[in-house]
């Protein structure tokens, strides 16, 4: 394995966003830790409980993720037909460049 060093390079990450179980965004998620909420639920929100043995609690992101077409430059068909995740990455890392 070849190692990398970054003499007299330094590196700042000063962007932050993200998504989390009950929290759409950095802010919810920090004020649910520190006010002690529960981040997992026991629904069947996506699937009924104990399908195909699946744990009774979980973490779930919201189940609704949009993607603006016209901002990302995509056609709206292609967007529909994106991967959520895919969706939800161009959202998050966007909100962490602006965050930065």
């Amino acid at each position: 394995m070849q190692t990398y060093s970054l003499k007299g390079e330094e590196i700042v990450i000063s962007g932050i966003s993200g998504r989390f179980p009950e929290a759409n965004n950095v802010e919810e998620f920090w004020h649910k830790l520190i006010t002690g909420q529960e981040l997992y639920s026991c629904n069947d929100r996506r699937w009924p409980v104990g399908y195909m043995g699946l744990p009774s609690f979980s973490g779930k992101v919201s189940g609704e993720v949009k993607c603006d077409a016209e901002f990302f430059k995509l056609h709206k068909d292609e967007c529909k037909l994106l991967d959520p995740q895919y969706r939800m990455a161009l959202e998050v890392v966007y909100e962490a460049i602006y965050d930065a």
